[in-house]
């Protein structure tokens, strides 16, 4: 009961995923899809109500005390206190609740994780978590994979926006990028993993993911790529035939970063596009309420709906320096658990699918880790947020657990480490 209970109260956080309160005013629509766009926008909060009542009912002790995860806690309380008494006013277009709302969603996968934190066999119950993220994300990938094809035969014009099914809204290129990536690293990992002929049945999944990634034209994407490329020697040790992959990397990577996005240009290259006008509103913004911010969606409520495109400077806007201080640490205090445990060398000494899963947080982790320097990564309730908890508490869990040592023979099989 208790493993099914995880996956659905992990599935309700999902449910209120492109919706919000926004869509508070269509409660009363007579149109069953409208009202249901509506309604899944309370999803999160009854995931954490569901949640709370569970950690009461066992008395789970507070399990982040000494976790990366402890600091989110630490910044959404610090955002609560922000979002109650220093939301922007409504003459600047905030709701009263605006705030609130935002950070109550965002707490509610923190509080899903504590319940599940508590179970015994963990690491099956994150592990179903995680595969949940990972179904999402094939599915989505695959549901945004024609209109990459339609913009490649020139059926349809190359957009900053991909539709999402069903009627969800649209999503950035950017954030298609990242869907197409996560789908790369799993795909890629569980391709190399395999030893019988199933492993081609995942070329099927990669090879579609990264033409989406490269149809987007996304740096931050191609960055993601490399970075996670560069990951993935260093977690399986040097092996010359990691060559072979280098000329399809740096195709995808030239072709679509600087033919098709620069135009063969550098300085475009590197352009910001924008961002660093929207990062000079936020400092002066930020420079009003430096201490406590001014609470979560403040972003949305004072820059006119422009997207921060940092995770930091997004942390800071809404929770100040001292939010965005506890955002940072549960980043730097992550890498310097992985790194203080061996881990990345350590990872290899793991067996069956937690390797595999522990290898793909933790390439999940370096590609979000990245990406959050140019996008707002997981600073507030979002995709990046759902892949981020349950890949951070499962690393944290690998850390602190005691692995056999390697022997002679399975050294010899890092190639496919399954």
């Amino acid at each position: 009961m208790a493993f099914w209970l995880s996956v659905a109260l992990w599935a309700m956080c999902w449910g209120g995923m492109f919706t919000g309160i926004y869509n508070i005013k269509n409660l009363g629509s007579s149109n069953p899809f409208t009202f249901f766009q509506a309604i899944r926008m309370f999803f999160p909060i009854l995931a954490m109500y569901a949640s709370l009542i569970w950690i009461l009912k066992e008395r789970r002790t507070f399990p982040f005390a000494r976790d990366p995860i402890g600091f989110f806690f630490l910044y959404s309380l610090i955002g609560l206190i922000s979002s109650i008494f220093l939301t922007p006013t409504a003459s600047q277009g905030a709701s009263p609740f605006q705030g609130t709302y935002w950070v109550s969603v965002y707490l509610s996968p923190l509080f899903v994780i504590w319940a599940i934190l508590g179970e015994s066999r963990v690491k099956e119950r994150l592990q179903a978590v995680i595969y949940l993220n990972y179904g999402v994300f094939f599915f989505l990938t695959f549901a945004l994979f024609p209109t990459a094809v339609r913009i490649f035969r020139g059926q349809a014009a190359f957009s900053a926006f991909y539709n999402l099914p069903f009627g969800f809204g649209q999503v950035t290129k950017n954030g298609t990028a990242r869907y197409a990536m996560i789908v790369i690293i799993v795909a890629a990992m569980r391709f190399l993993a395999e030893r019988r002929r199933r492993r081609y049945f995942w070329l099927g999944a990669l090879a579609p993911a990264l033409f989406l990634l490269m149809q987007t034209q996304s740096r931050t994407g191609l960055l993601g790529l490399v970075v996670v490329c560069a990951l993935y020697v260093f977690l399986q040790g040097l092996d010359w035939r990691y060559l072979l992959a280098i000329p399809v990397v740096g195709f995808i990577v030239f072709v679509s970063g600087f033919q098709m996005r620069a135009a063969g240009r550098f300085d475009m290259l590197l352009d910001l596009s924008g961002r660093g006008s929207t990062w000079g509103l936020a400092l002066e913004a930020i420079g009003k309420s430096p201490f406590l911010g001014w609470g979560f969606d403040a972003d949305r409520i004072l820059l006119n709906h422009e997207q921060m495109h940092n995770s930091y400077l997004h942390a800071m806007i809404q929770t100040g320096v001292l939010g965005a201080l506890c955002f940072f640490a549960a980043f730097a205090s992550l890498w310097f658990v992985i790194l203080r445990s061996g881990l990345l060398q350590a990872v290899r000494r793991h067996r069956g699918a937690d390797r595999i899963v522990l290898m793909e947080s933790i390439l999940i982790m370096g590609f979000l880790t990245s990406r959050g320097f140019f996008e707002s990564t997981a600073a507030f309730f979002g995709v990046d947020q759902l892949l981020v908890i349950p890949a951070m508490a499962y690393i944290a869990i690998a850390a602190s657990e005691p692995v056999a040592e390697e022997s002679p023979s399975e050294a010899a099989e890092e190639w496919e480490p399954a």
